[in-house]
């Protein structure tokens, strides 16, 4: 116990010999009625009722207390409170009380009794009747008796003795108002029919006891659903994160390593329980946005291009979206929407600086980004704890909160040792074989009628993101682009000519961007020759080659540099046709495997800054396989002219 502790108790062990020896010598009254309440106050002893929210129990013997100050003497009010308090440290008590405990309750006992009492018969000396003087001095008594349990608490734990008051012992105060107006009716009723009377208020106590015994059970019942359904709602969350793991393969032991990085640091904040639980189910939740990117990009062996970056932004905006409708008791919703955002309010989505971000964000921030680094990726192995901390330190006062930092250096170790102690969460087995079930009911498609069928992907994928986006929607989006690409890829990679594989390329885009013209050229030497034009809109160009450097093709096959929303008029071979005229571009370099310009894939449609920078970014995407595959089919193409070319003097 520490000596502050220490010292209190042997304060109010002094105070209470002091009021007991006071009272001892501060007049007499009749024994008769003592003894007739000292009866009713040990036998209301056993009535205790539990506190709401606490293991601790409340006798109601009070009442007869507040009786005995109107109608005995100090020195009997002092002896029956000592009896009551050590008939309540004996009684139905779960755990028994040492020899300090009970020394220290009786002490503040007697010293709350006296001090009621003189100020009682202050208050009725000054001319204020029983019953207002009494409710005076009963609230006098709750805080006499009830600061010092408090406060010796406080100065063991080391906690604050106002919160622990308020967590304990506020629910005490209008019981015992009650039970000053109950026993300044009882005086009223002694006065006129003898002290005997008082008897009667046993009964109604009695009829109080079982009332409240009815409605703590209701309230215990209702505690217990509610921790049901918390441990349920804590499983769904972790149901949600084995969802997003089984997208990204690389978070799930993540998820578990930020929750417990982030715990810590809570506590030492000394957040709030709202705060913390709110933090705690968004480091669970605070990716799920990402269900709204395709897969390609999310596992990207590489560095992400501008227009993935800029998908990849949406994510906390999407998961801010789908956990407002699951409406959380605490504000998760803010933090997964914030954890993106900087210190120095370069971040996103909202542009939020310094304590504009919620402290929850700015926490999961740092961890996430802490964790990240120490984590193997799909483009990097894990750096060592030592170097990702000196990266976050580095970042201090601009991307992240440097009192969060510091906290998770000074904390690394018990936080870490926590996070790997606790870490046991079971990935999800996605390589499961089911033998049972030759096909669905309706018959499997043919391979050949699969590939030919078109997958349209909603063009609500592509749409910037802001507040009021549609979820669902992007989530639908993205796994359709995402299952087209795939087969795209397959396709191409099985495609034999160079015009086969262009026009495989084409089917399986137009779907995807709903263009009305595609075409690609490839370089020859200085100029862009034509190898495919397709569209309802093909008519509107001639078939001459492109110059490096003219027109849109030609500036991209020149410049190596993409083009969104160009002039198709421009275009060199764009002549234009009766009723069709083509207004916007869009046109990305084909890169060889050597880096160098293959060609040009240029699309055009008829309306007016049609493309989006996500039409870029899918184009981009499928890039490397299509102009690898363009490749194959030239070298096959070339092999098979070759092979058919007559012997050099021969005339074939």
């Amino acid at each position: 116990m520490p000596i502050r502790a220490k010292v209190f108790i042997g304060a109010v062990l002094s105070g209470g010999v002091v009021a007991a020896v006071w009272a001892r010598h501060a007049g007499s009254a009749a024994w008769l009625p003592f003894f007739a309440y000292l009866a009713l106050t040990l036998a209301s002893s056993t009535l205790k009722v539990p506190l709401p929210g606490e293991s601790g129990t409340m006798s109601l013997n009070y009442p007869f207390i507040f009786l005995g100050i109107l109608q005995l003497s100090p020195g009997q009010v002092c002896l029956l409170t000592l009896l009551s308090v050590a008939a309540q440290c004996r009684v139905k008590v779960a755990k028994v009380f040492t020899f300090v405990q009970i020394a220290f309750n009786l002490a503040a006992g007697a010293t709350s009794a006296v001090v009621t009492y003189v100020c009682c018969a202050s208050l009725r000396s000054h001319g204020l009747s029983a019953g207002p003087a009494l409710a005076i001095a009963a609230a006098v008594y709750f805080f006499a008796s009830t600061l010092p349990v408090a406060m010796v608490i406080a100065l063991s734990q080391g906690a604050s003795w106002f919160g622990i008051w308020t967590k304990q012992f506020r629910w005490f105060l209008p019981f015992y108002i009650v039970g000053a107006v109950l026993a300044a009716l009882a005086n009223f009723v002694s006065q006129h029919f003898g002290w005997a009377s008082a008897i009667l208020m046993l009964p109604v106590l009695y009829t109080v006891y079982h009332s409240y015994l009815a409605q703590v059970r209701s309230l215990r019942e209702r505690e217990r659903h509610l921790e049901e359904t918390e441990a349920l709602h804590l499983r769904t969350i972790e149901g949600l994160a084995m969802a997003i793991e089984a997208k990204d393969q690389n978070t799930h032991e993540h998820l578990f390593r930020v929750r417990d990085y982030v715990t810590e640091i809570a506590t030492v904040m000394k957040l709030d329980e709202l705060q913390k639980k709110a933090l705690l189910t968004a480091a669970f939740l605070h990716d799920i946005g990402k269900l709204a990117v395709p897969e390609h990009i999310i596992n990207k062996p590489g560095k992400l291009t501008a227009e993935e970056f800029e998908k990849m932004k949406i994510h906390p905006v999407v998961g801010a979206d789908i956990l407002e409708r699951v409406r959380f008791p605490y504000p998760v919703v803010p933090i997964v929407r914030s954890h993106h955002e900087r210190w120095d309010g370069k971040g996103y989505p909202d542009g939020l600086k310094g304590e504009q971000i919620p402290i929850g964000a700015r926490i999961l921030s740092a961890v996430d980004c802490f964790d990240a680094l120490a984590s193997d990726r799909p483009y990097r192995k894990a750096m060592p704890v030592a170097k990702a901390l000196s990266i976050v330190r580095e970042m201090s006062g601009t991307q992240f909160d440097p009192e969060v930092v510091t906290i998770l250096e000074q904390h690394l170790a018990t936080s870490g040792a926590a996070a790997a102690e606790s870490s046991k969460f079971v990935a999800l087995d996605l390589n499961v074989d089911v033998s049972r079930g030759d096909g669905p009911a309706a018959g499997l498609a043919s391979e050949s009628a699969a590939a030919d069928t078109p997958h349209p992907v909603s063009q609500e994928g592509s749409a910037r993101p802001h507040a009021s986006v549609e979820s669902l929607s992007l989530i639908a989006a993205a796994s359709r682009e995402a299952q087209a690409l795939f087969e795209m890829t397959g396709a191409v990679g099985a495609s034999l000519s160079i015009r086969e594989t262009v026009s495989v390329m084409a089917s399986r885009l137009r779907p995807l961007l709903a263009f009305d013209c595609c075409a690609v050229y490839l370089r020859d030497k200085d100029v862009l020759t034509e190898q495919y034009l397709s569209g309802e809109f093909a008519c509107c160009f001639t078939h001459v080659p492109i110059p490096l450097g003219e027109g849109i093709s030609g500036w991209v096959a020149q410049s190596g540099r993409p083009i969104i929303n160009g002039n198709a008029t421009v275009e060199v071979t764009y002549k234009g046709a009766p009723g069709s005229v083509l207004h916007s571009a869009l046109s990305i370099p084909l890169v060889d495997l050597q880096d160098g310009i293959l060609g040009v894939l240029t699309l055009y449609s008829a309306q007016e800054n049609y493309f989006l920078r996500d039409h870029l970014r899918i184009l981009q995407a499928a890039e490397a396989k299509f102009s690898l595959a363009l490749q194959n089919a030239i070298r096959l193409s070339g092999a098979v002219t070759d092979r058919t070319r007559p012997p050099e003097g021969l005339v074939a």
